[in-house]
């Protein structure tokens, strides 16, 4: 039986120039600003995501949805947060497939 990863691609922006990352996750503290615990591997996602929206020409998400595909994600859903211009899509692979590892 194939066991599954999953990641959550998000929208941190809205508009032609929507900035998008997947698996963000931080550590919230009540005596510390919230410190980003995000795996390496994506880590390394959202710093190509970064690059792309610095370079200024969007929209973004076709080349973002490119990266996650050729490292073998599939898109399995596009969730709706209930949060005013908060997108997810919800991608899985098999896991030990990635070739970032």
């Amino acid at each position: 039986m194939t066991a599954w990863e999953y990641c959550v691609l998000h929208r941190l922006s809205s508009g032609i120039d929507t900035k998008w990352a997947v698996n963000r996750v931080f550590q919230h503290l009540e005596t510390a600003l919230p410190e980003e615990k995000t795996a390496d591997p994506f880590r390394q996602y959202n710093t190509r995501f970064d690059e792309l929206y610095n370079a200024k020409i969007y929209p973004i998400l076709p080349a973002v949805l490119n990266i996650m595909g050729a490292d073998g994600w599939e898109l399995i859903n596009d969730m709706n947060t209930g949060l005013t211009d908060e997108e997810g899509m919800v991608f899985k692979r098999p896991i030990g497939t990635s070739r970032l590892e």
